[in-house]
């Protein structure tokens, strides 16, 4: 069975962007945390999957920076699920310039990363990336970024993907196409998240 895990900041969307990609039903709040527990489904293959052909286990962690008291609950958890994933999918957000928890947490996880574990960087809130002003937005309309944010999207990458590599180092394989920006409420990237996620836990 292969294990994809999905981690990231409260609130980043991780449990949006599980719903969105796997057709799931998992509670999900922008100001309450909704998930203190990981919540582990098993995904079975079919045709129109996209699937490997064996059953996928995916798991929704419960977030990190909710609180230190929440952080020390959480710990055991943590420390049972990495050392399972094949896939560790990392939840962030396009629209900050914030990273220093994503980077103390993964410093703190660094231990229990498997030398043959893929990391990817979900950069989720690619509508809400900025731009300069008078520049045009993201279009709700066909549902993908404006020329404005696409513009600006191969530096934020790069940014993110720095942030991370700062931390990772050669711990585990980490390059800037690990970092794959989307929008869990629009949908767009998503099918790009997807495949990369399933391509690194296909054996």
């Amino acid at each position: 069975m292969l294990t994809v895990v999905f981690f990231g900041k409260t609130g980043a969307g991780k449990s949006s962007t599980l719903n969105a990609l796997f057709g799931l039903a998992l509670a999900t709040d922008p100001a309450v945390a909704c998930t203190s527990k990981p919540q582990v489904t098993l995904l079975d293959p079919d045709e129109d999957s996209g699937l490997p052909d064996e059953p996928v286990r995916v798991v929704d962690m419960p977030g990190i920076a909710e609180s230190l008291r929440a952080e020390d609950l959480y710990q055991p958890y943590y420390e049972k699920w990495v050392p399972q994933a094949d896939s560790l999918v990392w939840v962030t957000q396009a629209d900050t310039r914030a990273y220093k928890r994503d980077q103390l947490y993964l410093m703190k996880l660094l231990p229990l990363l498997r030398p043959g574990l893929q990391l990817i960087v979900a950069l989720n809130r690619v509508d809400d990336l900025g731009v300069d002003e008078g520049d045009e937005s993201f279009n709700t309309a066909l549902r993908r970024p404006s020329a404005a944010q696409l513009a600006v999207l191969p530096e934020k990458i790069s940014d993110v993907y720095g942030v991370f590599k700062e931390i990772l180092g050669e711990a585990v394989p980490f390059d800037r196409s690990h970092v794959v920006p989307y929008t869990a409420r629009y949908g767009w990237g998503l099918e790009k998240l997807k495949i990369a996620i399933l391509k690194g836990v296909e054996r």
